[in-house]
């Protein structure tokens, strides 16, 4: 992911998942985080956007949350993530939803792009791009969605 920088990202802020998704996957009722994370860093593992549509299947790039998680070679939990690395795949959910460095498929689960300090990631609420500044107010914002005293942090590196 080192090819990674602020102004490319900065296009998908405020962007609906239908302006991002070249397939035309965008219903407004599905978890788009992994889905815009997916596009916005071309990746295409497991079940794609396209296979959701009859007429573009095995096109597009990744939906789910958890696939692209147990896709990664390296990933695990934060405090583990590579010292001093400026952007990686920042990913939240229980603990209880990770065993053995595989997150299972629960729908409390969801994924951004730590880039420079801040998270991009789809606001499935206000459906579109938004940037929580740092990393914490994107851990905080989710233990307040999600309710629990074990919501933790994990990373995941593009190879």
């Amino acid at each position: 992911m080192a090819s990674l920088v602020a102004p490319s990202l900065d296009t998908f802020l405020g962007k609906p998942i239908k302006d991002i998704c070249t397939v035309g996957y965008d219903d407004g009722a599905q978890n788009h985080c992994a889905h815009f994370v997916s596009h916005a860093l071309e990746i295409k593992n497991g079940i794609l956007c396209g296979d959701m549509k009859f007429d573009t299947r095995h096109q597009g790039t990744t939906i789910k949350v958890h696939e692209l998680f147990n896709s990664l070679s390296q990933r695990g939990p934060w405090e583990e993530s590579p010292k001093g690395a400026s952007s990686l795949l920042v990913f939240v959910t229980s603990a209880k939803n990770v065993s053995n460095n595989r997150m299972s498929n629960v729908p409390q689960k969801h994924v951004g792009i730590y880039l420079n300090g801040g998270v991009y990631n789809y606001s499935n609420t206000r459906h579109q791009v938004v940037l929580d500044a740092s990393l914490d107010i994107f851990h905080d914002k989710f233990k307040k969605t999600y309710h629990g005293k074990d919501i933790s942090l994990y990373y995941g590196v593009i190879a």
